[in-house]
């Protein structure tokens, strides 16, 4: 199989417009990419349609309807259907076979993995543990993520903005020397803000810091006095 990169692909058919599927063909669309969406349903179609590149209802289980469509000329395919296990599979060596380029497939369980990479999945997932994990990391550590262990000691980890530091500026909160951290960049809105001390904090933003773990630790107890999990759950199940 040619040797392609995650970054090089442009073009994704989706196929199977459940909650997972559905949520998957809008998050790539929102990124530009373009987007065929296919499922059986015509209410499922219905919630995509105008918001992706072309969505269809199709049956997925014959070769000749997707190649009608077009999916051989699409980079890569994710096989999002639930219920049987037949169709998943059908889909999935029907994209094999048109020449789609990288094969993704969710599978059930273990056996149905086993049969989607018989018939030519890429990679298979189950979305389901995927986002167990990422909702467990997220109860248990809800305000920090590790970037990077520089040592025992020393890391770089993204937080939330403590509620205290709204509205305020670094050098007003005197961050280096009272918390002994430094503020490496500011996530807000989607784009990396370079600080400076005259910069304004504001509700939402993420920062990135480095420092030592128990001064790290110190900010999250210290600042952070209550746990919003209305704010966890959106988080841990947001495609990123």
């Amino acid at each position: 199989m040619e040797n392609i990169s995650k970054k090089d692909y442009n073009d994704y058919v989706v196929i199977g417009l459940g909650r997972f599927g559905k949520s998957l063909a809008l998050n790539l669309a929102e990124q530009g990419k373009r987007v065929l969406a296919i499922d059986n349903l015509l209410s499922n179609v219905e919630e995509v349609e105008g918001s992706v590149t072309h969505a269809a209802i199709a049956d997925v289980t014959q070769k000749e309807v997707l190649k009608s469509l077009g999916v051989q000329n699409f980079d890569c395919a994710v096989i999002c259907i639930g219920g049987g296990i037949t169709a998943s599979m059908l889909a999935t060596l029907g994209c094999k076979e048109l020449g789609v380029k990288y094969i993704i497939a969710k599978a059930q369980n273990e056996q149905h993995k086993a049969l989607l990479e018989k018939v030519g999945a890429d990679l298979v997932i189950f979305p389901e543990v995927f986002m167990s994990k990422k909702l467990s990391l997220a109860l248990s550590d809800p305000y920090s993520n590790e970037i990077l262990k520089l040592s025992d000691k020393y890391k770089i980890v993204e937080i939330k903005c403590p509620a205290k530091w709204d509205r305020k500026t670094i050098i007003e909160l005197n961050v280096r020397k009272k918390f002994n951290i430094t503020v490496i960049f500011i996530k807000r809105d989607g784009e990396i803000i370079e600080p400076t001390p005259e910069l304004i904090f504001e509700k939402g933003d993420s920062l990135i810091i480095a420092g030592n773990e128990k001064n790290i630790e110190a900010i999250e107890n210290k600042l952070i006095d209550t746990v919003d999990f209305k704010d966890v759950f959106t988080d841990a199940f947001s495609e990123e």
